[in-house]
């Protein structure tokens, strides 16, 4: 297995700089997703370890070697792209075998090899098959194989899910969890997906516009958004970000009053509350923090998604799933004052903030 290191890489295309003086170092047997919008630098980023893209500056290491200059072919890495790339005119086996094929690898071990592999992501009663006779998820599951049998240092996987439809990609994450786990080969995870991110990585490097914005476990990023680009990337739905300001250290916005920033001024503040950290109840009750008109009730099932028109925004918050508050209907909005977010809007950092009264 193998680790894989960043210091200070750059790439440019012509004068667009598309991952800016990265350092990031992948740990043996990591499972680390690379999550961002399009465009924020995370593909390139993961091409340039797959020799598929060079490197402006910087060097890149998997393990203690440097492979700036080291062709795609010797690098030992497998990649999964987002389209299944399988060759249609052959088998299940014969996709799954065809690195081995390359390599001259000997009928015996071939057999051996494949076969173990096709049992592993349950495609053993399918190795006769051609790709047209399969559903998306089982062509999903011949590329992963297909990476998986030649065993290689590190795995590349740029957004493999995407083309899956919703009840197969819960499915598929489950098992390339489960796969990874088992086989233990550093894994680098492409993907704009942030329920990807939160329930495959061990660590998650959420990017923008080509830099890591944060990067730490799921529940740290959840639990901890350093910046207000995480905060608000983060979350289904996403943290409530209210525009305001702070003055001597106390937060005001569209009826919402809240100390806790010390002695500071912030002209251009930003509150944040996820969705679950707020409670909605009666206009009337007297411990809300603020009271707005309900726009839209949405049961999700399990709970009810409803959101309050909040000086020209909306607010969403997780109710109970019997919450039966109609639109129009004024509610009351109760923050857990422990979790409450602070952003200063100019720096997109966050600001020490123990809220208050």
């Amino acid at each position: 297995m193998a680790s894989v290191r960043f210091e200070r890489v750059t790439k440019k295309f012509g004068e667009f700089v598309a991952v800016h003086d990265f350092d990031l170092e992948i740990r043996d047997k990591e499972f680390l997703v690379l999550l961002g919008p399009s465009g924020c630098g995370k593909t390139t980023t993961m091409r340039m370890v797959a020799g598929l893209e060079e490197a402006t500056s910087g060097d890149i290491y998997i393990d203690a070697d440097r492979i700036n200059d080291v062709l795609p072919k010797y690098r030992d890495v497998a990649m999964v792209f987002q389209s299944y790339a399988l060759y249609p005119h052959l088998t299940v086996e014969d996709n799954i075998g065809y690195p081995l094929k390359i390599r001259k690898v000997p009928p015996e071990e071939y057999k051996r090899r494949v076969s173990e592999v096709a049992r592993r992501v349950e495609l053993d009663t399918m190795l006769k098959r051609l790709p047209k006779e399969l559903s998306g998820g089982q062509r999903q599951r011949v590329a992963l194989a297909r990476a998986i049998v030649r065993t290689p240092r590190v795995f590349l996987m740029d957004e493999p899910l995407s083309n899956l439809d919703a009840k197969l990609r819960t499915q598929m994450r489950a098992e390339l969890k489960h796969l990874q786990h088992e086989l233990q080969v550093t894994t680098i995870y492409v993907t704009h997906d942030q329920i990807e991110a939160m329930t495959l990585a061990n660590r998650v490097a959420v990017m923008n516009k080509g830099v890591i914005e944060q990067l730490g476990t799921p529940r740290e990023i959840y639990n901890d958004p350093r910046t207000l680009f995480v905060a608000g990337f983060i979350g289904s739905p996403s943290m409530n970000l209210i525009p305001g300001e702070v003055k001597d250290g106390v937060f005001e916005s569209a009826g919402l009053r809240v100390g806790g920033a010390g002695r500071v001024t912030i002209p251009r503040a930003v509150l944040g509350v996820r969705p679950e950290d707020a409670l909605v109840t009666a206009a009337d009750d007297a411990q809300a923090n603020l009271v707005a008109p309900i726009y839209s009730v949405e049961l999700t099932g399990e709970n009810t998604l409803v959101s309050l028109q909040l000086g020209g925004r909306l607010m969403t918050l997780r109710a109970d799933k019997n919450f039966a508050g109609q639109i129009d209907q004024p509610a009351g909005v109760k923050i857990a004052r422990d979790r409450m977010f602070l952003f200063d809007a100019d720096t997109e950092r966050r600001v020490d903030f123990k809220p208050e009264g």
